[in-house]
């Protein structure tokens, strides 16, 4: 027992420091910038933050949302960014061996980034959707588990499969319409991100991602009109909510395919 808490504490304590990282990849992978270099600045000033208030969640906490050095207020998007990449990283760690878990976590932080610039630039970097689709295989093809096969070569076909079904079907949606509505109703991007999704989960996982994405894009976007935040025809980024889907999947995928597989015996 004790040993398993320590474990998921590290892994909380990894995943917040990797949510710390994420942010930085938001902010700078748009601009063409270094993610590395230089070290973490005051988003109003440029100022260098000194390392104690660069903890995560913490560091916000600690500055109570206002930068030390100007007072300007601090994005509340860190600390949500961080504390929930720790918690996703917890429950993966909850829910998969140690393979699984560096291959799910490393997805998930991708799907952090891509939401994150998605909902800033209403665009999804090639280096995250193609070098996803590109992972996903690859990954598929070291460790077979991800596609529920024991053969290398298996895998890798279904992972495939799975990324041309998963941007091929989106790549449809997103032509028919554009065609229909005579304007761009959904980017490229998004089918890339899916074919990314695809790759990692596999064919299985797509009507999933797409019923609940679907589902909670409309959901948001009737809340956020009603609420009148939104005019009509301002675009809504759908790349997070396929990322939540995806994650969701993470989460109770095999039981639902447990309960698919189970009723159709039965039938």
């Amino acid at each position: 027992m004790i040993p398993s808490l320590i474990l998921s504490s590290a892994v909380f304590v990894l995943g917040a420091c990797v949510g710390s990282f994420l942010n930085v990849c938001i902010l700078r992978v748009p601009l063409g910038q270094s993610i590395v270099r230089p070290r973490s600045r005051c988003p109003a000033c440029g100022l260098e933050l000194p390392g104690f208030l660069n903890l995560p969640i913490l560091g916000y906490c600690m500055l109570r949302g206002r930068a030390r050095c100007c007072g300007a207020h601090l994005d509340p998007r860190y600390p949500l960014v961080e504390l929930g990449t720790a918690l996703a990283f917890t429950a993966l760690w909850q829910l998969y061996p140690a393979p699984l878990f560096l291959v799910y976590a490393t997805l998930t932080a991708g799907l952090v980034v891509a939401s994150g610039i998605d909902l800033d630039y209403l665009v999804i970097p090639d280096s995250l959707t193609v070098g996803g689709v590109v992972t996903g295989i690859c990954a598929s093809y070291f460790l077979p588990e991800l596609q529920n096969c024991q053969n290398s070569t298996d895998a890798m076909i279904r992972s495939v499969l799975g990324a041309a079904m998963g941007g091929g079907i989106l790549w449809i949606t997103a032509k028919a319409a554009s065609w229909l509505l005579q304007k761009e109703a959904m980017g490229i991007g998004d089918a890339k991100l899916l074919a990314g999704l695809g790759a990692f989960l596999g064919w299985p996982s797509l009507p999933f991602i797409l019923v609940v994405s679907s589902f909670t894009g409309t959901l948001v976007g009737m809340v956020a009109l009603k609420s009148r935040k939104r005019k009509l025809g301002v675009k809504i980024p759908y790349g997070p909510f396929l990322a939540w889907a995806a994650f969701l999947w993470l989460l109770i995928g095999d039981w639902m395919m447990q309960k698919v597989f189970l009723k159709i015996s039965f039938e």
